[in-house]
């Protein structure tokens, strides 16, 4: 990739959101510019599967624009939202890893933006570039936290408290400070957020309700803003912050 190809890219290496794969590497550009110029890249429209659960591909792609939604069959036959990936995050590298088959399937939200990187590439890049491999690493880490953290939710809390927590969560994560709150940048139905916690979506629908009448968030079509975060920060039973 020449260097005004690279220059092409959505967003300087050091823009990416925060909690993302790339943002992992913000200290460390040449790993981010080296990974930014592996592979070829390809766009996706809304809907359009980027990865399929059970497949047996092992490259990986790493998202440079847009939304994804990583989802699974539960043993019931229902699909299950597992988690959001946004511009900067990497998706596919169990695969790229261990040579099993996909373990979820990523789909567009929106319109995606992906470089799509061979596994030997993405290997070499990893054993060439020790700051990338750790972030891996930090990436692989977070996404174990976050599953265990769900089942532990799950068996310990009620969906009130799920809900505020994966709120939290996705705030923290993926957050846009603008006038009157912070916006949860990706766009997540009500069923969705149900998904993530394990609920029925009239039961979620119910508890955003409260949240709202409690002047916690503002609720909009597909988009939560949080209005106080300490209080949502209490409804999770979480300690607050020092900010």
């Amino acid at each position: 990739m020449t260097p005004e190809r690279y220059a092409e890219s959505p967003e300087p290496a050091d823009r990416w959101p925060p909690g993302t794969f790339l943002a992992e590497l913000s200290g460390a550009r040449e790993a981010a510019k080296v990974l930014l110029s592996l592979g070829t890249h390809r766009t996706y429209e809304a809907d359009e599967i980027l990865l399929a659960e059970g497949g047996r591909e092992t490259f990986v792609l790493l998202l440079l624009s847009g939304v994804a939604k990583v989802t699974a069959i539960s043993e019931d036959g229902d699909t299950a939202l597992l988690a959001v990936r946004l511009g900067g995050d990497l998706v596919g590298e169990f695969a790229a890893l261990d040579n099993q088959p996909r373990s979820a399937t990523v789909t567009a939200a929106g319109p995606v933006s992906v470089r799509r990187i061979g596994q030997h590439e993405f290997l070499g890049c990893l054993d060439g570039y020790p700051p990338a491999a750790l972030a891996v690493s930090r990436m692989l880490v977070r996404k174990n936290r976050w599953s265990v953290r769900r089942r532990g939710d799950f068996g310990s809390f009620p969906v009130g408290t799920r809900v505020a927590r994966v709120l939290v969560d996705l705030v923290e994560d993926y957050g846009q400070p603008q006038r009157g709150g912070t916006l949860i940048g990706p766009r997540l139905t009500q069923a969705e957020i149900a998904g993530l916690v394990g609920a029925r979506e009239r039961r979620v629908h119910h508890v955003l309700g409260e949240l709202a009448e409690q002047g916690v968030i503002q609720v909009g079509y597909s988009r939560v803003t949080v209005v106080s975060l300490e209080g949502l920060r209490a409804a999770a039973r979480l300690p607050q912050t020092d900010d």
